[in-house]
């Protein structure tokens, strides 16, 4: 790892002048299924939360009952299948429109470490989001507006390493999970570099 300048920066993890790391990766969309792993856990837990807090209601409210809960357990199913499916064409549509790649850049410090989104990714990813708006508040769907104006919004994500609780490798992937309490972040790197990249910032987790 030799200090190097920041337009030197490629895609090993690079000691810069300022002291920090960084590294660019890219993700093939289509055969590197992490975000799209993700995706699906998001939307799995929005619904399935849905259906806790409508259950929950229902029997506060005293209207449950054995043919009701099959009732809304039924429908809450069949929804949800179509969320997902929804989610998986989303996702391929997404997935054409960024030619088949996710670019990022990461940023790595004795502090904390940083995933940004390259600009031209970011481009893209603004569009998808400004069509996705759109077609939300056409159709009134709270769901789809409410993520694309979040989408819209993201386009780095910070760990602080003092706040991260757990690191997980997934070497398939070429992936280092690191989670917070509320936030999860993915860091990428080539398979010679994620010993490196994992062993920092575990060294450097005192919740890890």
């Amino acid at each position: 790892m030799n200090e190097q300048n920041d337009q030197q920066v490629g895609i090993h993890p690079t000691l810069c002048a300022d002291g920090k790391y960084r590294w660019t990766y890219v993700v093939n969309l289509y055969t590197n299924m992490s975000i799209f792993a993700d995706l699906m856990k998001v939307m799995a837990a929005c619904m399935g939360l849905v259906y806790l807090m409508s259950m929950i209601v229902l029997t506060f409210n005293g209207d449950m009952d054995w043919e009701v809960f099959c009732n809304d357990t039924m429908g809450f199913f069949w929804v949800m299948v179509g969320f997902l499916f929804l989610g998986f064409v989303s996702y391929w549509i997404w997935a054409a429109i960024s030619g088949g790649r996710y670019a990022a850049l990461f940023t790595m410090d004795e502090e904390g470490v940083m995933h940004e989104q390259m600009p031209k990714q970011v481009k893209r990813n603004m569009l998808i989001s400004e069509i996705g708006l759109l077609m939300g508040l056409a159709t009134d769907n709270i769901a789809l507006t409410s993520n694309s104006l979040l989408s819209a919004s993201v386009q780095a994500w910070k760990s602080d390493f003092k706040d991260v609780r757990k690191v997980k490798v997934v070497r398939r992937r070429n992936l280092i999970k690191v989670n917070e309490l509320l936030t999860k972040n993915r860091i990428y790197a080539e398979p010679e570099d994620l010993d490196f990249v994992a062993d920092f910032i575990c060294d450097r987790c005192p919740r890890v």
